[in-house]
């Protein structure tokens, strides 16, 4: 059956493909009725639907029962008409359709006396949504324009829907991050949301928390939040859709140059940072849009950048003195030996002894010390203070070109470029505690996209479309810092010419001093690219409106593992045979307790396809009753790699009678067992054309771990997500309605998931030695035989994560403008997504070794159930969650004041927050219930306000009166929101785990609760080694949040067609303190207290010309 089904999902993309390539399209439609004034429906009458910003305009008749439905509309402002012979003809104007958007409209005709129009003008504000049951909102080109954004980043919105809960504050950090990771709705987890513009992807399949384009906000259109029971035609992943609508050129021209600027000079200073923090901020660009030939061809181009110059946070490291680099160490109390003996150095003077590798080591700390913003040359801890500049520059590019080759067909190609640089001085990940990495994240981001909409014939539509969305992204080092040559390192590597950077220097790890890594480990290489076709069939019969697509994804990402192939040196006293007794003596000798080098750096090429279908249909069931019945076929299939270079760890395949045997100090018995038992590779082995891409594909060790599993480490899907929703309107007037809705949804497994699966043996080979010196690693003793390091695993039988949402609510219009909603929203997650360590010895053993003398006690290495591993992560999905929300909304978009006003009371309940979640370090990781609780995304309740207030006053005045006191405007984004639950936890012997309740209130009075003290911690306490914890999951509650963002905007008009705009924002205007959340480990020193807040108060100056 499945093949068949596979088939007829070939030959439908084979009639696709025959026609141009387009993708996706999220399109609108107007429905209606005409009536006389008694009621009785008129059939035949004809209706004229006109985009007043294009001119096109669409023409049908009513059917035998009065009804009306025009779809595949582009969203727009919509003028309407109804005429009919002996009656008046009457004219609704302005109606604004969404993108995706559904409007009703019933006209009242009545007898004609004389020819005449009745005109009826409507805001271009809201409607009753009598059509849908679906739980969206559309953020407007107004609210996009109008209220103040810190950093302009368009996502920002998306925080004032209802059932939105803001996760991190700062919003600078958006734009420089490209994370999509800041918000968390309706209960869903944060990488759980999809990300489109115009309908095609954007969003990075590596982790679902990253944006492809960062779309500016004077190049957009309107936003659509689509966030329950959305019908069938939606939804790749299962949180809210998201889609950014671009603007397109109109048969007028219009125009804009802009430029925002922010520099801490204005800003207030940091509650906890002793002074403040360097920041400047630019922002600036055009656009342009128009007809090239009218009513035909149109075009729009923008262009913008974004500037920041600032440092990045003080730092404190601790630095050897200048004495300790030059090889005196007689500042230091420690004794100093020789080498491997117990005799003393005379003076602790290491300078006749220091080799060239352990000078290189010194220089590193030389280069630091220049570079930090202050340095103490005493013997003690902390004595630097590290800052470094961490600039950042964007631009994008926007071109767009919209084309009415006839009146059945519309074409358009759109073109969007992001060119992103973020500089920092530690490096973009795995970042070094030493500017030893600087690196540069290149990261430029396309998305072309063609589309065709076509009348095929009065009651069949086509909408097509084609996407390509891919960015390059990739972390090169800058300057000197990294290289061997800089400081002098000489030592021999093991296996030269292992990656990119291979004439890099080593990480470094000394026993009380800051750490710095070299470039293997910084350096990523991970471009990546979806193209995504689809097609969309209507087909009009009576009151349906039947629907039906194909949606097909193609991505491929390239990814380096980051292996540590330019070496890693420990230096410690303990177990090194050739320690003079103090760890940075040792570096200076080159006496180094382990080194470790890889042979390579392996890469992955990651590749998935998707094959997704739908039917719906869109039913006038009754004049006052709508319903949207809908069924989506998702056929999902892994990421894998070409070259099947991954293995996984799989527990029934691990065999106990070839087990390992591992000492109480962690050390495996030689040849005592198989190291990799229960190891399996991918696929079939390696495909011959893949082998040069494989290093050792052919050696020993690489076959002596069996292939076979499925080339993704779990199977393919097929996956039916069914979806309804209804409206019912009770009165006879569209003023109210009654809406509700369910729909499944499935999400795409983040890519991450595998992608670390190229480090794990027996593709990721390294030389271990032990107590040797640098000058020639290989003199070194080879390491004993240790339990694996920390790897990542997949449960061969994972499950696609699926969300199950529902809602009911109630819509009405009130009088002036006013609309008020009230909404249950729930849902329920199933075979989601943890990571839990399960490798982790059970209670029983911990308590057995716990009872023993500490001399005798094993380490936790030793007590693991898989022998020879150490922490395995693995993938499973067994979490579930829930989500039950109350949305109230009021909003106003008529007249002088416009504002909306949303609240949400709700609950999320999860056992697992995150893809990645391993509580308790995996301790007792099958015990669900204990780890249920609220999810650490919940915020119980959330209050945001936005308002727009043009000052009436003097608005049409002429003269100077009117320039100076007429057109002012104030408007502002208020936000109120609960703290996040949290967790007590308490450091035990290897693991830190939840820690006990032991009575008493847990959260503090008002007037008690302060950053020194935020909770009552006398009601916590250490748990022992014998149990689990008796704090329940999240009784801690943190601080709320409060925003006042403020704008304020001066418009002079310098002729009928020019205008210009002063803006004025003030973000968090009363610099009210956001205190983060407490430190909740029992054992340390800091427990209960908080060491940091949000952004204080910043202003924000802008000016705008358009025309």
């Amino acid at each position: 059956m499945l093949g068949r089904l596979n088939c007829a999902l070939a030959r439908r993309a084979l009639v696709l493909l025959a026609a141009p390539l387009l993708a996706q399209n999220y399109t609108g439609r107007i429905t209606g009725t005409v009536a006389d004034t008694s009621g009785a429906v008129i059939p035949g009458a004809g209706i004229v639907v006109t985009n007043k910003e294009t001119q096109l305009t669409w023409k049908i008749t009513t059917d035998p029962a009065g009804f009306f439905q025009v779809i595949t509309l582009p969203p727009g402002i919509y003028d309407v008409v109804a005429e009919a012979p002996g009656f008046r003809k009457a004219a609704r104007t302005g109606y604004e359709l969404p993108d995706a958007g559904r409007l009703h409209i019933e006209f009242k005709l009545e007898l004609a006396t004389v020819t005449e129009t009745v005109v009826v003008s409507e805001s271009t504000g809201e409607t009753v949504n009598t059509v849908s049951g679906e739980v969206a909102h559309t953020i407007t080109s107004e609210q996009v324009e109008d209220l103040a954004l810190n950093g302009r980043n368009y996502l920002e919105l998306v925080a004032l829907v209802p059932g939105v809960a803001l996760l991190d504050e700062d919003q600078m950090a958006t734009t420089t991050s490209l994370s999509v990771t800041r918000f968390a709705v309706n209960g869903t987890r944060s990488n759980s949301n999809h990300l489109m513009v115009d309908g095609g992807m954007n969003l990075d399949s590596g982790s679902n928390g990253s944006q492809i384009n960062n779309v500016g906000i004077d190049f957009i259109r309107e936003i659509r939040v689509q966030t329950s029971a959305f019908s069938a035609e939606y939804g790749r992943n299962s949180g809210a859709s998201i889609n950014v609508v671009t603007k397109s050129g109109t048969d007028q021209f219009h125009g804009s140059l802009f430029e925002t600027a922010r520099n801490d000079k204005l800003d207030a200073m940091e509650y906890f940072a002793p002074q403040k923090a360097t920041f400047h901020f630019n922002d600036y660009g055009f656009s342009l849009g128009g007809p090239i030939k009218r009513g035909r061809l149109f075009f729009f181009v923008g262009e913008e950048w974004k500037s920041i110059r600032r440092l990045t946070s003080p730092t404190r490291r601790t630095l050897p003195t200048r004495a300790n680099r030059a090889g005196d160490f007689s500042d230091r109390p420690n004794a100093i030996y020789y080498p491997g003996t117990r005799v003393p150095i005379p003076g602790k003077d290491l300078r006749p002894l220091m080799s060239e590798d352990g000078r290189a080591i010194m220089r590193v700390y030389d280069m630091a010390e220049k570079s930090a913003a202050s340095y103490v040359d005493r013997p003690t801890s902390n004595n630097a203070i590290l800052r470094a500049r961490n600039p950042f520059n964007w631009r994008q590019d926007m071109a767009r070109v919209d084309f009415r080759a006839s009146d059945r067909h519309l074409l358009y190609f759109r073109w969007a470029h992001d060119a992103y640089d973020l500089i920092d001085p530690y490096g973009t990940f795995n970042a070094s505690q030493l500017p030893t990495t600087p690196t540069s994240r290149n990261r430029p981001g396309f998305a072309p996209q063609l589309a065709w909409l076509a009348t095929l014939s009065p009651r069949a539509f086509n909408e097509a479309r084609i996407n390509a969305s891919w960015h390059g992204q990739r972390t090169p080092l800058l300057g000197a810092n990294w290289k061997r040559t800089t400081y002098g390192f000489q030592f021999p590597q093991i296996f030269p010419g292992g990656g990119v950077y291979s004439d890099g220097i080593p990480d470094v790890s000394i026993s009380g001093f800051a750490s710095f890594n070299g470039p293997a480990r910084v350096y990523l290489m991970a471009p990546t690219t979806d193209i995504t076709v689809a097609d969309n069939l209507s087909y009009l019969w009576g009151k349906h409106a039947f629907k039906t697509g194909l949606y097909i994804i193609r991505n491929r990402k390239d990814q380096n593992g980051r292996s540590v192939y330019c070496g890693s040196v420990s230096f410690t006293t303990s177990a090194n045979a050739g320690t003079t007794n103090y760890a940075l003596a040792d570096a200076a000798l080159g006496q180094f307790q382990r080194y470790t080098e890889a042979e390579s750096d392996p890469v992955g090429f990651f590749r998935f396809s998707q094959y997704d279908a739908y039917v719906q249909d869109s039913w006038r069931a009754r004049r006052r009753l709508s319903l949207e019945i809908g069924l989506r076929f998702s056929r999902y299939i892994p990421t894998y790699t070409v070259a099947n270079n991954i293995a996984n760890f799989v527990p029934a395949l691990y065999d106990p009678a070839q087990a390992v045997t591992v000492r109480p100090n962690g050390v495996i018995v030689p040849g005592s067992g198989n190291p990799w038992n229960g190891l399996i590779r991918a696929g079939r082995g390696i495909p011959p054309k893949q082998a040069p891409r494989v290093p050792g594909w052919d050696s020993p060790e690489v076959a002596s771990v069996p292939a076979g599993a499925p080339r993704g480490f779990y199977n393919p899907a097929s996956l039916f997500m069914p979806r309804f929703s209804f409206a019912w309107q009770p009165l006879a007037q569209a003023r109210l309605a009654v809406r509700g809705g369910f729909g499944a949804y499935h999400d795409r497994i983040q890519g991450n998931l595998i992608y670390g699966q190229t480090n794990i043996p027996p593709f990721s080979k390294q030389a271990s030695l032990e107590s040797g010196n640098l000058a020639n690693p290989l003199g070194g003793v080879t390491s004993a035989l240790t339990v694996m390091g920390t790897i990542n695993a997949i449960d061969p039988n994972l499950k696609i994560p699926a969300v199950y949402s529902y809602n009911f609510g109630i819509q009405t219009e009130l009088k002036q403008g006013f609309f008020f909603e009230v909404t249950y929203v729930g849902n329920v997650g199933r075979h989601l997504l943890r990571q839990p360590d399960i490798n982790f010895p059970s209670l029983a053993a911990l308590a057995e070794n716990y009872a023993r003398p500490s001399s005798q006690r094993a380490v936790v290495d030793a007590l693991r159930p898989y022998k020879g591993y150490s922490a395995i992560r693995m993938f499973l999905s067994d979490a579930n969650s829930s989500y039950n929300g109350l949305q109230t909304r009021l909003t106003r978009r008529k007249g002088n004041i416009l504002f909306t006003l949303n609240h949400t009371w709700s609950h999320a309940i999860a056992d697992a927050s995150s893809d990645t979640e391993n509580p308790d370090s995996g301790l007792e990781y099958t015990n669900r219930r204990y780890f249920r609780g609220s999810a650490t995304y919940d915020r119980r309740h959330v209050l945001v306000a936005t308002y727009t207030y043009r000052l009436p006053w003097l608005r049409r005045r002429k003269g100077w009166m009117g320039a100076v006191l007429g057109r002012w405007e104030i408007s502002g984004i208020t936000r109120f929101q609960s703290g996040p639950p949290l967790t007590p936890v308490g450091s035990a012997t290897g693991v830190t785990r939840r820690a006990d309740y032991v009575g008493g209130p847990v959260a503090l009075p008002r007037g008690e609760r302060g950053p020194d003290r935020w909770f009552n911690t006398e009601a916590f306490a250490t748990a022992p080694e014998d149990r689990l914890g008796t704090a329940g999951r999240g009784i801690i509650i943190g601080p709320g949040l409060f925003l006042w963002d403020i704008s304020l905007r001066k418009e002079f008009r310098l002729s009928e067609r020019y205008r210009l705009r002063f803006q004025a924002d003030a973000f968090n205007l009363l610099n009210h303190v956001n205190l983060r959340s407490p430190n909740v480990t029992t054992t340390s020193a800091d427990f209960g207290s908080i060491s940091s807040a949000g952004p204080p108060r910043n202003l924000q100056f802008g000016a705008r010309l358009t025309f």
